[in-house]
C-alpha cells in the first residue's frame, strides 16, 4: 500500500504514521521498518529498499520523511540533479505488495497537479491533515478527551486549556496525556492546578505586580516559573518589552494620539493600549528608560559571568521601587 501524509503540524504526521505502523506491522525492528531522510537521501534508494523482499517477515514499511518534491512550490535541494524520480513513478505503477511505502510532507499544500500526486491518489490513500484552526480548538479538544482518551471533561475547563496551550498542538498533547493520568473526570480546578499558564501571560503578571508594588507576588511566580525550567534571561527580556511598550504609548500618548490610534501605530490591540495606560503616570519617561537600562545591564552581566542568574533575577524583583 502507499500512503502519503501532508500537513503542517508534526505531531499530527507522526501520530498518523505510528496509527499505520501499528495496523501493517506485528512487530517493529530494523529489518521491516526502514525510514529515509528525503533531504539527504536519494529516492532510487528508498524504492530499492522497498522493492526487497522482506527477511524473516511477511511484510514490511518503507517512510521516506519530508518529501519535498512533493510541495505545490518546490524549494531547491543540493540532491535535485541526482533524484531518479522515474525509479518512484515505475514502483508507484507496479508496488510490491509485500512492502508499504509511506511518503511524509510537514506542508499544507501538496503538487495535486504532479504525475507523483495523481498516481498516489489513485493507488493510494492520502490522508491530508488539518492544522487546528483558533475557533476549532474547543471542538478539537472535546473529541479528543472524550474520542481519544475516554475521559471527561467540563465545558470551562475546554475553554482554559485552550487559553494555556495557546495554539500549540504539542503542548496540547503533552498537556492531555498529564491531565488523563490525573483523573476520569477534567474539571475547571484540575485545568488551574496542573496546566501552566503561557509565558507571556506570567511576565505580564509579574510586570502587572511590579506596578502595583507587590513585589512579593512577583518572586511567587518567579519561583513557581523556576519549577517549569524557564530560564531568567527569558523573563529579563519579555519584562524588559513590557517597560519597552509602556514607553512608547506614553511617548505616543503625550502627542496626543488616542488609544486606537497608538494600537495602530504599534501594531497591537486597542484593548492591550488602555490596560498599559493605567501606569502611565507612575513612571516618568525618564524612569521607563532607567529600568529598561537596568534589565539590559543584568542580562548583560548574566551572559559575561558576572552574576547568577537566579540571584541577579531576584534580587532586580526585590529592589523594583516606583518612584
Amino acid at each position: 500500500m502507499i500512503y502519503l501524509i501532508y500537513g503542517q503540524q508534526s505531531v499530527m504526521i507522526k501520530n498518523r504514521l505510528n496509527k499505520i505502523v501499528k495496523e501493517r506491522l506485528d512487530f517493529v525492528d530494523a529489518m521491516n521498518f526502514v525510514k529515509f531522510d528525503m533531504n539527504y537521501a536519494l529516492i532510487q534508494d528508498v524504492i530499492l529498499e522497498a522493492s526487497y523482499m522482506p527477511l524473516g517477515y511477511e511484510h514490511k514499511l518503507i517512510v521516506a520523511e519530508d518529501c519535498y518534491f512533493l510541495k505545490k512550490i518546490k524549494g531547491k535541494n543540493k540532491n535535485d540533479d541526482k533524484q531518479d524520480f522515474a525509479s518512484l513513478i515505475s514502483f508507484l505503477k507496479q508496488p510490491n505488495e509485500n512492502c508499504d511505502l509511506v511518503l511524509t510532507l510537514n506542508d499544507e499544500s501538496v503538487d495535486e497537479k504532479s504525475d507523483l500526486y495523481k498516481l498516489i491518489a489513485e493507488k493510494g490513500k492520502i490522508f491530508q491533515l488539518l492544522s487546528v484552526g483558533k475557533n476549532d480548538w474547543n471542538t478539537y479538544i472535546y473529541k479528543y478527551f472524550n474520542e481519544t482518551l475516554h475521559i471527561k471533561i467540563d465545558n470551562d475547563a475546554i475553554v482554559e486549556l485552550a487559553n494555556r496551550i495557546n495554539g500549540d498542538l504539542n503542548i496540547f498533547l503533552n498537556e492531555a496525556n498529564k491531565l488523563s493520568l490525573y483523573d476520569s473526570h477534567i474539571t475547571y480546578d484540575d485545568v488551574c492546578r496542573l496546566v501552566s499558564k503561557p509565558l507571556d501571560e506570567n511576565a505580564f503578571e509579574i510586570f502587572n505586580h511590579l506596578m502595583n508594588k507587590k513585589n512579593d507576588e512577583a518572586i511567587k511566580i518567579f519561583k513557581n516559573l523556576l519549577v517549569d525550567g524557564v530560564e531568567p534571561v527569558t523573563l529579563i527580556s519579555m519584562l524588559g518589552n513590557q517597560f519597552r511598550l509602556l514607553w512608547q504609548i506614553a511617548f505616543l500618548h503625550k502627542s496626543s494620539l488616542t488609544s486606537q490610534e497608538i494600537a495602530d501605530k504599534l501594531k497591537i490591540k486597542e484593548v492591550r493600549v488602555r490596560i498599559l495606560k493605567k501606569y502611565m503616570y507612575m513612571m516618568t519617561l525618564d524612569d521607563l528608560l532607567e529600568t529598561l537600562d537596568c534589565l539590559y545591564n543584568l542580562d548583560y552581566q548574566i551572559k559575561s559571568g558576572q552574576i547568577d542568574r537566579f540571584i541577579g533575577f531576584e534580587l532586580f524583583l526585590i529592589n523594583f521601587q516606583i518612584k
